[in-house]
C-alpha cells in the first residue's frame, strides 16, 4: 500500500523580547520546513539516575523512537521542570557532547550533522542518539518534537 499522507510545511516561530531601560527590542524569526511527512511529539518522564535515550537516528528503517538521520529536519527538546536542570548528551559514531538545559529551556537542532572544533579534532558526524540524564534523586519531565521528511 502506498502512503496516503500528503507532505506539508512545518513552521517554527521564535519570538524574542528584550526590555532594557524602557527600550523594547522585538524579533520574530520564522523557520519553515517543506515536504514534512512525519512529526513526533512526546512528553516523557526521565527517571533519576538512569540516562534515558529519547530517540535514535541513523537507522535506515524507522521504528519506535528510531529515525533516519538524513530525514531529520528539526528537533526541539524542552526541560519542562521549573526547578531542576537536565543534561542532554548528543552522540555520533565518533564523539559526543553534553549540554546542560536549565529549567524551562530548550535545545534546537535543524540538521543531524554537528560540526565543532571544541572536541579533539572535529565532530563532523551525524547524530546517532540523544540521551537525557538528571540529578540524583530527581525525575524530570521532558518534551520533544522531531520533524522528518
Amino acid at each position: 500500500m502506498s502512503t496516503t499522507l500528503t507532505p506539508t510545511t512545518f513552521r517554527v516561530t521564535i519570538s524574542e523580547e528584550q526590555i532594557v531601560k524602557n527600550n523594547t527590542i522585538q524579533n520574530d524569526s520564522v523557520y519553515s520546513i517543506s515536504n514534512v511527512t512525519n512529526v513526533d511529539r512526546r512528553i516523557v518522564t526521565i527517571p533519576s539516575n538512569t540516562p534515558t535515550t529519547i530517540f535514535n537516528l541513523g537507522n535506515p528503517d524507522p521504528g519506535p523512537g528510531t529515525f533516519s538521520s538524513s530525514s531529520l529536519k528539526y528537533a526541539r527538546i524542552t526541560n519542562l521542570d521549573d526547578t531542576w536542570n537536565i543534561y542532554l548528551t548528543v552522540s555520533g559514531s565518533v564523539a559526543r557532547f553534553t549540554q546542560e538545559l536549565r529549567p524551562k529551556s530548550s535545545a534546537f537542532f535543524v540538521s543531524s550533522n554537528i560540526t565543532s572544533s571544541a572536541f579533539n579534532g572535529t565532530f563532523g558526524d551525524d547524530i546517532t542518539s540523544i540521551k537525557i540524564s538528571t540529578q540524583s534523586g530527581i525525575n524530570v519531565d521532558v518534551e520533544y518534537t522531531i520533524v522528518n521528511s
